[in-house]
This record gives C-alpha cells, sequence and structure tokens, in this order.
C-alpha cells in the first residue's frame, strides 16, 4: 500500500520525467494537494492518491501498485 509521502515522491518523479520527456527546462509546480479518490482506469476504478500540482497538473497514483498517470 502506498502512503502519501510515497505518492508525492512518486508524482514528483513522474512529473519531472514528463518534463524532460518534452525537454521542457522549467522547473516543475510544487504540490498543492494530495487527496485518495476512486479513479476510473481501463481495467476498472482503482483508489489512488490524487497529487495536484495546480490546475490542470494532477497526477494519480494507484494506491496498490504505485503507478502513476496524468489525469485529464
Amino acid at each position: 500500500m502506498i502512503d502519501t509521502d510515497e505518492a508525492v515522491q512518486i508524482a514528483t518523479r513522474f512529473l519531472a520525467n514528463r518534463h524532460t520527456e518534452v525537454q521542457d527546462q522549467r522547473e516543475p509546480p510544487s504540490v498543492q494537494e494530495v487527496t485518495v479518490e476512486q479513479v476510473a482506469t481501463p481495467t476498472g476504478e482503482r483508489r489512488c492518491h490524487i497529487v495536484s500540482f495546480g490546475w490542470p497538473v494532477r497526477v494519480a497514483v494507484d494506491e496498490e501498485t504505485g503507478d502513476a498517470d496524468m489525469l485529464r
């Protein structure tokens, strides 16, 4: 089970990697809020930490697997 601190670390790494992929030289934004919500995924509903870096940048981190992805 992923706790809040670990979810923030995973989301921050995920966002930093995304910035690198698109060659964005700006500093990634700071975390503004973390909530826990049900998120619809291709495999069904999953309980995730939602790490908000300010609208519209939000990263979902699966509580069980630690998988991260951008929310749209």
